[in-house]
C-alpha cells in the first residue's frame, strides 16, 4: 500500500483530520481549477497575438485579466505554501538530509 494512502486512511478515521483534510482538499480543488482558467487565459493571449482576438477580446484585454488573475493565483499559492508548509518541511528533510 502506498504510504500517502494510509496516512490518509489513518487521518480520515480522527474527525478533527478529517476537517483538516477536507478543507485541504476544496483548496487544491479551488487552485486546480484557477490553473485551468490560467491555461484557457494563456493560450487565449496566444491566439489573439497571432489574429488580432479571440472570444471577442484583443491580446491587450487577455493581457489585463491576465495581470489580476496572477494576483489572486500568488495569493492563493502562498496560502496553500502555509497550509503545507509542515509536509514541505519533512520532503525538505528527505531531501536534503
Amino acid at each position: 500500500m502506498d504510504p500517502m494512502a494510509k496516512a490518509f486512511e489513518e487521518a480520515k478515521k480522527n474527525p478533527k483530520m478529517r476537517k483538516r483534510l477536507k478543507v485541504k482538499a476544496a483548496f487544491s480543488m479551488l487552485l486546480f481549477v484557477m490553473f485551468l482558467g490560467v491555461i484557457f487565459i494563456t493560450v487565449g493571449t496566444v491566439i489573439a497575438s497571432k489574429n488580432g482576438s479571440f472570444l471577442g477580446m484583443t491580446q491587450l484585454d487577455f493581457l489585463k485579466l491576465r495581470a489580476r488573475y496572477g494576483i489572486i493565483m500568488m495569493f492563493l499559492i502562498i496560502l496553500h505554501l502555509l497550509m503545507n508548509r509542515g509536509i514541505m518541511r519533512k520532503e525538505l528533510e528527505m531531501l536534503l538530509g
